[in-house]
């Protein structure tokens, strides 16, 4: 049970950017508080002020434009840290020595030219006095702390030498590094692979729990509250809109957001069947003060009093439960099946077919042990049929993205072969391939990397239509664009902006658009939601499988995210290291997962429900996932398997299917026992 001794005490905060044409009101009169050893959820779409709130309760913000006008953050109920200079001595030893915060991208708050111990050091030589030998231990000691292994020897190790996942641990490290009373983790899990981010909040779960740190996580994904929060705040257009207990907020929210926000989230244990219901428009222009409640323009379930009456107040609901939201008979149980959809066709012809698929890249040095060649790929074997989708899932560096560049082949495979509708692509020409390219499309994680920012978005969907001669002349370029659009639910007469003027959601859908224009029959979806909000997640989501539907098309949908997977999925692979180590029909893994990094996936994967999750077992992995230049002898997945036996470690386990459950295949040689 966490102390009752406030930590931090933030009283109508309000931060505005001031620019010479426009004033952005990004926070305004925000409220919240944090006790000793808690755990708090801050939760939202982006946009909505989560980390404008966090960096303005410590004077990060650079001013101009930024600006605090009211408000003040009360520091263990006497110091309040608004008052301090922005550069002022007091708040440079309070960030460093009693509240530190973790940052989204470890790899751009690191300093590349400096060894990660030194780093930390230098926080613990300046705020703790220690000199170079007593911070050296402490340095070490920290390391160990979030399981960094061998931490003597990485002590002198640049950031560039370890994974994403790995990074992440230094920066909680060097946040730990002085003791802090209040951590603030700004989407530090974001990105990285689910293991990855189930370990690291462990991590701090721990760290919270041995020290009586308080902790702030600020994220999109409700998953994770539900895990580890023990209080949440849900924030709208710059304002918390609801707070109280965990259990409270998802077992009874009080505000049309925040059941809006559940509605759009794909559960690992969700009826299949459950159509996403995504929340309608975007986040409201913070140039301007709203007169009423500022969700109303996105409501479903507004009053009339919504409209007449100014924004409403947070008021209680119940023991610590708090909303603003005018209608108190709010309708949670929303739901809408995908028999709405057209009925989904899949037929036998396999329309892919990847057999024994290898991929190797030269290489040379004493990092890779003498090789000359780096195996990423090791005899691959998948097939997809006429409108399926099948799921590849699995850990970053495990291979997904390079079967894909290989399908698409812009890599050429060094051995296996790849045959489309019976046609065999590695055995064709450059100037072969361009008509199977036109078949063969792909949506990219990165939309805004992918968009050429000096085309219009206009002539980005246009051009495959130019390359691939169908449409002759500037008008039937322009019908069939303006088609595509309202396809993927755009506005055309958006067609003439560049892609930086759109939002991340708009991007995605003109991603698609250009995927569908040269009229495809199989298209590749790498990530291609995983950096969305979960309200356009669902948009998403539900736009492909309805596209897919009305034109027959099949996916190879490549995700570390289970739970969407399960969602948008019939089939699915898993690999690891290069390798398939499980496949099965979706119901058939999900229901009866063989393989033990299968089940640790799964158990990875939080389910938005603080119920469900207190009786979940977390099936932990063991250390990182290794390079494949030094790839184990026999399963590659022995050294982090907590079942493996004699036979993992001297031979390379082959699929075998399941005799009680045909077409569930999986390659662990502890299921033949």
């Amino acid at each position: 049970m966490a102390e009752e001794k406030r930590i931090i005490e933030v009283q109508n905060l309000r931060t505005e950017f001031r620019m010479k044409r426009r004033t952005v009101y990004a926070v305004n009169g925000v409220s919240y508080y944090v006790n000793a050893g808690e755990i708090v959820g801050v939760v939202g779409e982006s946009g909505c002020g989560k980390s404008v709130t966090q960096m303005s309760s410590l004077q990060l913000l650079l001013s101009p434009p930024a600006k605090i006008t009211d408000g003040k953050v009360l520091f263990e109920g006497k110091k309040d840290i608004l008052s301090y200079g922005s550069e002022s001595e007091e708040i440079r030893t309070l960030r460093g020595a009693e509240i530190a915060m973790i940052f989204q991208e470890p790899m751009t708050s690191l300093n590349p030219v400096l060894t990660i111990g030194e780093q930390i050091a230098e926080s613990v030589r300046l705020h703790m006095g220690m000199n170079r030998k007593q911070a050296r231990e402490r340095v070490i000691e920290l390391l160990r702390l979030v399981n960094i292994p061998d931490p003597e020897s990485r002590y002198g190790q640049y950031p560039h030498e370890f994974s994403g996942g790995m990074c992440q641990r230094i920066m909680i490290a060097m946040a730990m590094a002085c003791n802090p009373k209040l951590l603030i983790a700004d989407e530090a899990t974001t990105a990285l692979d689910v293991t990855t981010q189930a370990q690291i909040l462990e991590t701090l779960q721990e760290v919270v729990k041995k020290t009586n740190t308080a902790l702030i996580i600020v994220t999109h994904n409700l998953g994770i509250v539900a895990r580890y929060a023990d209080r949440i705040y849900v924030m709208y257009a710059g304002r918390v809109i609801e707070s109280g207990r965990a259990e409270d907020i998802f077992k009874n929210p009080q505000h049309a957001y925040t059941i809006g926000l559940l509605n759009s989230v794909p559960r690992l244990d969700d009826d299949k069947t459950r159509a996403l219901i995504p929340i309608d428009g975007m986040p409201p222009n913070l140039q301007t003060e709203s007169a009423h409640c500022p969700f109303l323009p996105r409501c479903t379930q507004a009053l009339p009093e919504c409209q007449s009456k100014g924004v409403p107040e947070m008021e209680e609901r119940g023991c610590g439960h708090f909303a603003a939201c005018y209608n108190r008979s709010l309708d949670r149980s929303l739901r809408i099946s995908k028999d709405t959809l057209e009925t989904k066709h899949i037929s036998e012809e396999r329309i892919l077919d990847i057999r024994d698929l290898h991929m190797g890249f030269p290489v040379k040095g004493k990092n890779y042990g003498g090789r000359t060649t780096l195996k990423v790929l090791e005899g691959v074997n998948l097939y997809l049929r006429k409108g399926e989708t099948l799921g590849l899932v699995g850990e970053s560096g495990c291979g997904k993205t390079t079967v894909a560049k290989c399908v698409l082949r812009l890599y050429a495979p060094t051995g296996g072969s790849i045959l489309y509708k019976g046609t065999e692509l590695t055995a064709l020409k450059e100037k072969e391939l361009r008509p199977y390219r036109k078949n063969i499309q792909f949506i990219f994680q990165d939309p805004f990397g992918s968009l050429d920012p000096r085309q219009s978005i206009g002539d980005i969907v246009g051009e495959p239509l130019k390359v691939h001669h169908l449409a002759e002349g500037k008008e039937a370029v322009r019908r069939r664009v303006k088609e595509l659009f309202e396809m993927v639910g755009l506005d055309y007469a958006m067609s003439s902006r560049a892609p930086h003027e759109l939002s991340g959601g708009q991007r995605q859908r003109i991603g698609i658009a250009r995927a569908l224009a040269s009229e495809p029959e199989l298209i590749i979806c790498d990530e291609p939601v995983s950096a969305l909000d979960v309200s356009v997640q669902a948009q998403i989501l539900n736009l492909l499988e309805s596209i897919q539907r009305k034109m027959n098309l099949s996916y190879l949908f490549i995700a570390h995210d289970l739970s969407v997977v399960r969602h948008i999925s019939d089939r699915i692979a898993v690999m690891y290291l290069g390798r398939i180590v499980e496949i099965a029909d979706c119901d058939q893994l999900y229901r009866n997962p063989v393989h033990p990094y299968t089940k640790a996936l799964l158990s990875a994967i939080p389910i938005p429900d603080p119920e469900v999750e207190k009786s979940r077992e977390r099936i932990p992995l063991l250390g990182e996932m290794p390079s494949v230049s030094r790839r184990p002898e026999g399963c590659s997945f022995h050294p982090r398997c907590t079942c493996a036996c004699e036979a993992c470690r001297e031979s390379i386990p082959q699929l075998v299917e399941l005799k009680e459950e045909p077409g569930h295949f999986a390659a662990c040689p502890v299921m033949y026992r």
